[in-house]
């Protein structure tokens, strides 16, 4: 790569992660020379991937007008496809909701369900802006479960039957027509939006958690993800916390999903019932949400929510062990807990971690949206695009 095209690249990863800059916030981040950065961001007005509004001419005076993507250049399509149900976002460049739909997972006895909803997603979302479905450049799919990001295959999601070594690049391909697709876990997309909905002083590293259907994690220091060498990295839902536990849908016993994920909580609160506790609980449609509330007011639910927090600490001090983060966040249903969930963690880390390794340990639950990893997905694919155009000029 030339010198000239790295500069761009630095340039653009700047922009992607700040979304809106100067062209001295941009000397000032990169270390280049003025007149090289001038330059550059010339070039990349002229290609139409920025917009400078304000600027008239050579001199502004005082005040840097800002630089954002050009919102017409082209658009990017996001998919949430979640255990219960999947959110499509269409977005532009600075990663403005332009469209969204939901569509629920009513009945998902195999793929070829999982399949027919995510068509009906892309046809709601196409109908919504019709012509205009051209100007999409591609799509970043946050999927449920394990991923081989450099081929586009859907691994494993052990709560959806059939969802295993599935092509879904090629597939989704196929189906929109648009040439750049990004298969992505859902833990990594997470990750992404937690750590540069925090810039422009994101943490020295972070560790993301999604509490729900299943369980999951994902690592982030200094703007690097870690996936591990097989795509079976931060699998934070299926550390063993219980030996001789119950049978987990990945086929070992006394994972953390299997105890704090959905399955696991309606089994508790089976046991709750047959024992003749008297609670609000049901195992009639169950719900997490539902479990959440109550956990406020009702004497058994409050124990369970005790003790499954617990749980979650005794998973979560593993990591802390290990990759010692600056950040823990909280998301999903089950963060619905709250401070009964906060409060454990900041309890029990301090007894199960080495010394010192929580003495700077920030503990949040996560205040994004629900459209928040579709557009995740989105920017994700914004990036990877941007810098292979870069490279190829």
């Amino acid at each position: 790569m030339s010198k000239k095209k790295h500069i761009r690249n630095e340039i653009l990863k700047c922009l992607c992660r700040s979304g809106q800059m100067t062209r001295t916030d941009f000397v000032r981040q990169t270390g280049i020379r003025p007149a090289t950065v001038f330059e550059v961001v010339d070039e990349l007005k002229k290609d139409g991937i920025i917009s400078e509004l304000d600027r008239k001419g050579k001199k502004t005076g005082r005040v840097s007008p800002s630089i954002t993507f050009n919102m017409d250049y082209s658009w990017l399509l996001g998919i949430d496809f979640q255990s219960k149900r999947s959110i499509g976002a269409i977005t532009d460049l600075n990663g403005k909701m332009i469209a969204s739909a939901e569509v629920p997972g009513l009945s998902r006895r195999g793929i070829e369900d999982c399949r027919s909803e995510i068509k009906t997603l892309l046809t709601a979302l196409k109908k919504q802006v019709g012509p205009r479905w051209n100007s999409i450049a591609g799509v970043g799919f946050s999927d449920p479960g394990l991923v081989d990001i450099e081929h586009g295959i859907s691994l494993r999601a052990v709560n959806l039957p059939g969802w295993e070594n599935f092509n879904s690049g090629a597939w989704l391909r196929k189906m929109t027509g648009l040439k750049h697709i990004l298969i992505l876990p859902e833990t990594i997309v997470g990750t992404y939006m937690e750590y540069y909905s925090r810039y422009p002083e994101p943490p020295e590293s972070l560790f993301y958690i999604r509490m729900g259907t299943g369980i999951g994690g994902g690592f982030v220091k200094k703007g690097v993800f870690f996936v591990g060498d097989n795509c079976r990295g931060m699998e934070v839902g299926h550390i063993v916390i219980m030996p001789d536990g119950p049978l987990c849908q990945c086929g070992n016993r006394g994972c953390l999903e299997a105890i704090a994920g959905e399955a696991g909580l309606r089994r508790r609160v089976a046991e709750l019932i047959s024992n003749g506790v008297n609670t609000g609980l049901k195992t009639e449609k169950f719900s997490i949400g539902t479990f959440c509330e109550l956990a406020g007011r009702d004497k058994a639910a409050k124990m369970l929510a005790y003790d499954v927090s617990g749980k979650i600490s005794n998973a979560l001090s593993t990591v802390v062990t290990l990759l010692n983060p600056a950040m823990i966040v909280l998301s999903g249903e089950l963060a619905g807990l709250g401070n009964i969930l906060t409060d454990s963690i900041k309890r029990e880390l301090p007894l199960r971690c080495i010394p010192g390794a929580t003495d700077n340990l920030a503990i949040e639950i996560s205040t994004l949206d629900e459209y928040a990893t579709a557009r995740g997905a989105a920017l994700m694919l914004r990036e990877k695009i941007l810098l292979e155009q870069t490279g190829k000029k």
